[in-house]
Order: structure tokens, then sequence, then C-alpha cells
């Protein structure tokens, strides 16, 4: 008789995923640690992670350390931009308020 196939549901696949990931195991390892198949382990990262634009998708950490960087950057240059207007609306203020 042939065995009854498991269905896991993608939030499974995506915790599983980020496990991996995040915990720096080998995939047999992990896989072990939640009682699934290497290859389907194996089958979701490769599908999580060939896919950046599906929902819940899982970032390589080198990646997701580069988007980070980015981010932190561009709201860097963000709040000198609002500092320097912040100080340009102070200085208006005080020559408006000494006429």
């Amino acid at each position: 008789m042939g065995r009854n196939r498991r269905k896991y549901s993608e939030d499974f696949k995506r915790d599983a995923v980020n496990q991996l990931i995040s915990s720096g195991k080998s995939i047999a390892e992990t896989a072990e640690s939640l009682g699934i198949e290497v290859y389907n382990l194996s089958r979701w990262k490769n599908d999580f992670l060939s896919k950046p634009d599906k929902e819940g998708a899982v970032e390589e950490p080198a990646a997701r350390l580069r988007r980070l960087e980015a981010e932190n950057n561009r709201m860097a240059r963000e709040i000198t931009n609002l500092k320097q207007e912040r100080d340009i609306l102070k200085k208006a203020m005080g020559i408006v308020s000494k006429q």
C-alpha cells in the first residue's frame, strides 16, 4: 500500500524556510527537527527564494542586509532634509517675530 501524503500549509512551509535560514543549521538538521522530509524543505526553500515577489517570500540574509542598509541610507537622507527644513522654518519665524 502507498503512503499517505501529508499536506502542509503555506504558513508552515514559510515558517520552516525561515527557521532554516535563521538557524544556520543544515537542511537535514532542520528537516529532522521539524519532522519533515529533507526533499520537501529543500524544494520549499528553492520555491520561496526563487520567487521574490511571491507573498511571504523569504530573503537570503545577505540580500536582506543590503535591502535594510539601502532603506537606512534613504531614511538618513530624509532626516537630514527634514532637519534642514525645520531650521529654515525656525529662522523664518525668528525674522517674522522681530518685525
